[in-house]
């Protein structure tokens, strides 16, 4: 990721994580990447949560297979045909709004 997201004087990069164990592990090296860890148990706050839902209720909703192939496969093409609905993913990965006092 590091390579992809090279680092640029002056400009911070930060990655937001959840607090799972292996995003903690000694054995990463973040490089030029900040890690930014959510509180526990804080998925409405992470919009990939919200369409990783929303592909299992709508796009992989019935689809059972023992093939990894046939998983990936039906995956990319689920993903494909969301990316033609910007509208639909914008919605769908709102972050909530809370009422605040």
């Amino acid at each position: 990721m590091a390579e992809e997201v090279p680092a640029e004087e002056g400009k911070q990069i930060h990655l937001v994580l959840d607090n799972a164990g292996w995003h903690k592990s000694a054995r990463l090296n973040w490089h030029h990447i900040k890690p930014f860890y959510q509180s526990a148990y804080s998925p409405d706050f992470n919009p990939i949560e919200r369409l990783w839902q929303h592909l299992k209720g709508q796009a992989m909703a019935g689809f059972l297979t023992n093939s990894g192939e046939a998983l990936t496969t039906q995956l990319l093409e689920s993903l494909k045909n969301l990316l033609d609905e910007p509208k639909l993913i914008q919605s769908v990965c709102a972050t909530p709004s809370f009422n605040r006092k």
